[in-house]
C-alpha cells in the first residue's frame, strides 16, 4: 500500500473517532446514512488493504518457490537424462539434441515446455533408461516436477492479481471516502458552528499527517483530504 493511501486511512479512522465522541446536537436527517456510509467505506478499504498486502507477500513467495522447482525440474529429473542420453544412446543430432540438457537461465515457462519435450523422447528409450540408473517410475517422478513448477506459475499468477486488483479498488474505495467525508463535514461544521474548539479537533482529524507537500500546509482538513486523492490513484507495480 502507498504511504500516502495509508496516511488517508488513518485520517478517515480519526474522523470515526471524532464522529464518535462527539455526536451532532442535532444531526441531519442524511446524517446516520451518511455515517453509516463512511464505516462501511472504511472497512472495505481496511479489507482491501489486506488483500494487497497478502497478494504481494505470496508472489514473492511464489517467486521463490519458482526458483526452487526450477532448480529441481533441471538438475534432478532433466540432468541425469542428458548425462545417460550422451552416454548410451545412438549419437544422432535428432536424439541428442531432443534430450539435451536446458539452459540454466531458461524462463520457467520456456522450461515446462522444454522438460516435456524431454519427456516424451525419453519415454521412447524407457527402459534403456531405467537399465543406466534411472528409477523405474523416473517418468512419472519427471511428470510431478514439470506440474509442481507450472503451479507455482499458476500460484504467482493467483497472487499478482489479487494484489493488482485489490490496488485498484483501494482507488475507487479511497475515493468514495473521502465523498463521505465531504458530506459529512458540512453537517459537522453546521452542527457546531461557534464552537472554534470543536471544529479546530475536526479539522485536525481529517488532516494527512506525515506527508510531504500536505503537513504543516496550515488548510483545513477537509482541504488536504482532498488533495491527497489524485495520488491515490497511482497503482504500484506487481510484485
Amino acid at each position: 500500500m502507498l504511504a500516502r493511501q495509508k496516511q488517508m486511512l488513518a485520517s478517515f479512522g480519526r474522523v470515526q473517532d471524532f464522529l464518535s465522541a462527539f455526536p451532532l446536537p442535532t444531526p441531519p436527517a442524511k446524517y446516520a446514512e451518511r455515517r453509516g456510509e463512511l464505516d462501511a467505506t472504511v472497512a472495505r478499504l481496511s479489507a482491501l488493504t489486506s488483500d494487497q498486502e497478502q497478494g504481494r507477500r505470496e508472489a514473492r513467495d511464489d517467486t521463490k518457490r519458482q526458483q526452487v522447482m526450477r532448480a529441481e525440474l533441471r538438475e534432478k529429473h532433466l540432468a541425469p537424462i542428458a548425462r545417460i542420453a550422451r552416454a548410451v544412446l545412438p549419437d544422432t543430432p535428432s536424439i541428442q539434441k531432443a534430450l539435451a540438457l536446458p539452459e540454466k537461465a531458461m524462463s520457467p515457462i520456456k522450461l515446462i515446455a522444454v522438460a516435456t519435450g524431454i519427456r516424451g523422447s525419453a519415454a521412447k528409450y524407457e527402459a534403456v533408461f531405467v537399465e543406466n540408473g534411472r528409477p523405474a517410475d523416473f517418468l512419472a517422478q519427471l511428470d510431478g516436477a514439470i506440474e509442481a513448477l507450472r503451479q507455482t506459475l499458476l500460484g504467482r499468477a493467483r497472487s499478482v492479481g489479487r494484489h493488482v486488483g485489490a490496488t485498484a479498488g483501494l482507488e475507487q474505495v479511497l475515493t468514495q471516502a473521502r465523498k463521505c467525508v465531504q458530506m459529512l463535514n458540512a453537517m459537522v461544521l453546521d452542527g457546531f458552528a461557534g464552537n472554534a474548539e470543536v471544529i479546530a479537533k475536526w479539522r485536525a482529524a481529517q488532516r494527512i499527517q506525515d506527508w510531504p507537500g500536505v503537513r504543516g500546509t496550515g488548510g483545513t482538513g477537509d482541504e488536504n483530504v482532498e488533495a491527497a486523492i489524485p495520488a491515490a490513484a497511482e497503482v504500484p507495480k506487481a510484485a
